[in-house]
């Protein structure tokens, strides 16, 4: 992500990064990056002495979606910043940003919608808007709406759908009304590509850039970001490296000529980490690989022996789906 805004952005940028450990708290600071400034948990727990007692009663996934809210204003409070953006960290910028502030009518904060494609839409439970490109001014309005979502995020921020609330998410589903004039939804059609959304779109390389078409409208625009969601690595039993992307439909020319190359990418950057960090990190997976395989092994038998036993099914079929089920896994080995 980071080395993406380099290449596409046209105005110099400084990027913020909150480390959530001590490892790569450590790694960042020994390994300065141009235009990078990096903080520690210690340094926002300092800031906010409640995030000490949330991280006891939440899990990790919860607690690390309550630091979203909490790290914007925590470092435009530092810094005394005009403005910032929120990224999350596998997104991937194909084409200059820019486009997207310019949106701006006099709102102070922009949001980013799902546009899910209908059959994956989750807006009911995961929210309309995805909190993965966010950006506050440090005004009196930007101020408004970033303090009542990290309120809120410190009350609640369950990792389930639980009484109309999904995290940090959900929060975001009335803010159009909730903050008349402050609030602008993004409508670059470029902005927030991802596997939830992409099936929407022909993709198409031009030169250095991608251009998307909307497959009913026949619009086009740029590639502004991609949102890598879901994508995960885990190790083999020979040793080698198997990438999971997710569970969507993905086009062979989006499998090639996006995830291919960030995975690659991926793998490049994987080998300059801290020996002791990746150790860890086979431990863990090697660990939760079994524990997982086992229970989805599991599960997937009493589904098919359940599939086996209803009327009208032959063998044939229970085949032919579990085929298709299987090219829908998405697994890249390089």
């Amino acid at each position: 992500m980071y080395e993406s805004l380099k290449d596409h952005c046209s105005e110099d940028f400084t990027l913020y990064i909150l480390a959530t450990d001590d490892i790569a708290y450590k790694w960042l600071c020994e390994n300065p990056h141009e235009n990078v400034t990096v903080n520690s948990m210690a340094d926002i727990k300092g800031f906010y002495p409640v995030l000490k007692r949330l991280e006891e009663e939440r899990t990790r996934t919860e607690f690390n979606w309550t630091l979203s809210s909490f790290s914007i204003q925590f470092f435009l409070k530092k810094y005394n910043l005009p403005s910032l953006t929120y990224l999350d960290a596998d997104l991937c910028f194909y084409s200059d940003p820019k486009v997207l502030f310019d949106e701006l009518n006099g709102e102070s904060v922009i949001i980013t919608p799902h546009n899910y494609t209908p059959r994956y839409d989750q807006s009911a439970t995961s929210g309309r808007y995805c909190v993965q490109f966010m950006y506050f001014k440090n005004d009196s309005a930007g101020n408004e709406v970033l303090e009542w979502w990290r309120s809120q995020c410190e009350e609640c921020c369950p990792g389930k759908y639980t009484d109309g609330k999904f995290g940090d998410q959900k929060y975001l589903d009335d803010w159009l009304s909730r903050f008349p004039n402050k609030v602008h939804e993004e409508k670059h059609m470029g902005c927030g590509i991802a596997p939830w959304n992409v099936q929407q779109f022909e993709i198409e390389k031009m030169d250095n850039d991608f251009v998307i078409t909307n497959k009913i409208t026949k619009v086009k625009a740029s590639l502004i970001f991609y949102h890598f969601h879901g994508v995960r690595e885990f190790i083999n039993s020979d040793k080698t490296f198997i990438w999971k992307l997710n569970n969507y439909e993905l086009s062979d020319f989006v499998k090639e000529n996006l995830y291919k190359l960030y995975v690659e990418k991926l793998e490049g950057y994987a080998k300059k980490l801290p020996a002791q960090n990746l150790t860890a990190w086979e431990d863990s997976q090697k660990s939760l690989t079994f524990t997982t395989l086992f229970w989805k092994s599991i599960k997937k038998s009493i589904k098919y022996f359940i599939k086996a036993l209803l009327p009208f099914r032959t063998m044939k079929k229970i085949k032919t789906e579990y085929e298709e089920n299987q090219k829908k896994q998405n697994i890249l080995k390089l």
